[in-house]
């Protein structure tokens, strides 16, 4: 009998010429956007959400460890304006005995009372911590003027209450078992919830 050679496998093939196929990124472009009133995003509380203008207004170009350096800075920053928000809430809730004795004190208190020595901003991994945090109604509206929203549409504030009611009140109201007649799930065409 004669010996035939095996044909190289296809597999073999394709994993040969995709080990010498990577994609490496040398750069990072950052497009900065003017604040406006969002309209697309539903907040957990509260009305004035926030959104971008359809434009750009500037681009930069960092290097990789430009760009790392840069997020470690921001996150820093977050971080230790959230850590200082924090301990103002705490002086404020020891000075009104957890909000139940008003204190003028506890009222004059802002966030400039506190400052860096109070904070234990080297204890916490800032990598581990940062993660986006919703903001407060008044800290929305206070960044849209800011960033020149001469007017904030107050409709918005309805539209998104009647939005979050809505979403709590989703599926149907089947027990154990589906009754197509009355299901709403069943009647809008979709498995039953």
């Amino acid at each position: 009998t004669l010996a035939v050679p095996a044909a190289p496998s296809i597999l073999r093939r394709s994993r040969a010429r995709r080990a010498g196929k990577r994609v490496r990124f040398a750069q990072v472009t950052v497009y900065y956007f003017a604040r406006r009133q969002g309209f697309t995003c539903v907040p957990s509380a509260g009305g004035s959400s926030l959104g971008m203008a359809p434009r750009h207004h500037r681009a930069r170009r960092y290097s990789l460890s430009q760009f790392a350096h840069l997020r470690q800075v921001s996150h820093r920053q977050h971080l230790r304006q959230h850590l200082r928000r924090e301990k103002l809430r705490a002086r404020r809730r020891e000075l009104t005995q957890n909000g139940t004795v008003p204190s003028a004190e506890a009222a004059g208190l802002t966030l400039a009372d506190v400052s860096d020595d109070d904070l234990d901003v080297g204890q916490v991994e800032v990598g581990d911590y940062f993660y986006l945090q919703p903001l407060p109604t008044k800290r929305r509206r206070a960044l849209l003027r800011a960033s020149g929203v001469r007017r904030i549409d107050a409709e918005e504030r309805q539209e998104l209450r009647a939005l979050r009611l809505s979403r709590e009140q989703c599926g149907c109201h089947c027990r154990l078992t589906c009754e197509p007649r009355t299901c709403a799930c069943s009647q809008a065409g979709i498995q039953c919830q």
